[in-house]
């Protein structure tokens, strides 16, 4: 059980997102349990988790940076400069789990943007699916969707290598969780 059921998730998002968010929250959702369904992992909790990944996304960076003091979040030079994009699934999790989100849901919201070494398949089912929601189209998502057929693993490093890439290019700093996620990823190559 996940504490916050479906209809309180829904209920949430209704009062916080706006509705281009909570049609994207929606698709991570759906794509979240199918891949739970493929890979093993609890499709109840990844449905909450996608209905919820994005519940501080809208927030104003200055309340994003607030909360995540108020939580004890750390935020190094690379999410003080974009607070909004990179700290709202962590302060989206800390609120929720105030409120009384399971835990394993809350630690996949947590690590749905950048990711993280060690992750569970509930959370990297999650992480995926924002990836690779149907409204995404960007160069390399389509590799991902299809490794994301037979390979929980393989679509993660796929997504992690394809995200460094891109804030690489864009000349932006990397969290240390995102690193992480790729080491771990391609230790072996």
């Amino acid at each position: 059980m996940t504490g916050i059921d479906r209809a309180d998730a829904e209920s949430l998002i209704d009062g916080r997102l706006s509705a281009r968010r909570r049609d994207h929250a929606h698709r991570v959702a759906a794509e979240a349990v199918l891949l739970a369904e493929r890979f093993g992992a609890p499709a109840d909790k990844a449905e909450i988790a996608g209905l919820l990944h994005d519940y501080c996304r809208e927030l104003p960076d200055h309340e994003t940076l607030a909360a995540a003091a108020r939580h004890g979040i750390a935020v190094g030079p690379v999410e003080a400069r974009r607070p909004r994009k990179i700290l709202h699934g962590p302060v989206a999790a800390a609120e929720l789990l105030a409120r009384g989100l399971d835990p394993e849901v809350a630690a996949a919201i947590r690590l749905h943007t950048v990711g993280d070494a060690g992750m569970t398949d509930l959370e990297k089912c999650v992480y995926l699916a924002d990836y690779l929601e149907p409204g995404r189209d960007f160069p390399g998502v389509d590799e991902v969707r299809e490794l994301a057929e037979t390979s929980l693993d393989a679509a993660v490093g796929a997504a992690a290598r394809l995200s460094l890439l891109d804030i690489i290019r864009r000349g932006r700093g990397v969290v240390p969780g995102a690193l992480a996620l790729y080491n771990e990823t391609h230790a072996g190559h």
